[in-house]
């Protein structure tokens, strides 16, 4: 519990700013997360009209022959073992890098609980029974496996590496995605299993994101003097600013490119959604342009939504901190 809820003498200013909202956003979004994951799991698996749209997505998928879909083909390849534990390896290696061992405990419980929830979904919770003609079945159910694992891998380097994740997120956003479209090209998913598998890790990398910042306010709380007790700085100057709380804002170059994911993620989202919307209805399965629009359509929505999710993850992250001077750090 935070020091200044346990002592109710204690002032509001003392709170560390910024450190309030960050936890509500995170935890409303792990909450979003699993409501659309059970909307999902209703419409797309157990409603045949949600089957309907799933099928001429897939069909337009396995039938493309553009460039999307050999990069994607390709994209989905690099999801193995070797590749998998070699990221999850490194993550592992920047931690220790960055003596950020801590970090350790939350990545992985974000790691295993995505992937165990996924299988948890697929196997004992969701099941797919063809509602209509034309539903073809796919092997592997909702959620995806492999998109789950590539996401997870992912998010844990973004999160443990550092001022290098401005580069890794936009990198990791794009290579999940086109891994999540790879099994749809190949056959291998179903539209709903990717985006499903997608949300599943985003919900519980904002719950990490959520108990990190709960973590972090009460550690900058705790270590927070009370006014009057802060040190002076070198030179008998006036009092520092660690009688202040912290600022816990975000660096300008997580700010820069979370600006650019965002809004590359609701361009991705806005075209996908309206070129969805505007399907002739009923859909006509076996219409080839039906098919091939509905598989870019939802090429867009699985890329904004990736790129949408990396930028919440760099404005919803804690930062470590912001001191104006290295003589005004808190021990």
């Amino acid at each position: 519990m935070n020091d200044s809820l346990e002592n109710p003498a204690a002032p509001r200013s003392q709170r560390p700013r910024g450190a309030t909202a960050r936890p509500l956003l995170s935890l409303l979004a792990a909450a979003a997360c699993t409501v659309l994951i059970v909307l999902l799991a209703r419409t797309a698996v157990g409603m045949a009209s949600g089957q309907r749209l799933d099928q001429l997505i897939l069909s337009g998928a396995q039938d493309h022959e553009g460039t999307l879909a050999q990069y994607a083909a390709t994209a989905v390849g690099t999801v193995s073992f070797p590749v998998m534990a070699g990221l999850l390896a490194a993550a592992v290696v920047l931690v220790l890098l960055r003596r950020r061992l801590a970090l350790l405990l939350p990545l992985g419980l974000l790691v295993v609980g995505a992937n165990l929830t996924t299988q948890i979904l697929k196997h004992l919770v969701v099941s797919r029974e063809a509602l209509g003609p034309g539903i073809d079945i796919t092997p592997n159910s909702f959620p995806s496996g492999h998109t789950t694992l590539a996401a997870a891998a992912t998010i844990a380097v973004v999160l443990a590496s550092g001022r290098g994740r401005v580069v890794l997120a936009p990198l990791g956003a794009v290579w999940t995605a086109a891994a999540g479209i790879g099994t749809l090209v190949l056959g291998w998913h179903r539209p709903s299993d990717v985006i499903g598998a997608i949300v599943v890790v985003a919900a519980w990398t904002f719950l990490v994101l959520f108990l990190d910042s709960l973590h972090t306010r009460h550690r900058l709380a705790r270590a927070t003097p009370a006014p009057g007790h802060g040190r002076r700085r070198r030179g008998g100057g006036a009092e520092s600013t660690e009688g202040r709380p912290r600022r816990l804002r975000m660096s300008p170059a997580d700010a820069v490119i979370a600006v650019l994911l965002g809004l590359a993620g609701v361009a991705g989202l806005a075209y996908g959604g309206l070129q969805l919307s505007s399907l002739q209805l009923p859909l006509d399965l076996e219409d080839v342009a039906q098919q091939q629009g509905s598989f870019v359509a939802m090429a867009a929505l699985i890329g904004g939504g990736t790129t949408a999710w990396m930028a919440l993850v760099l404005a919803l992250r804690t930062p470590i901190s912001h001191r104006s001077r290295s003589d005004d750090r808190v021990p």
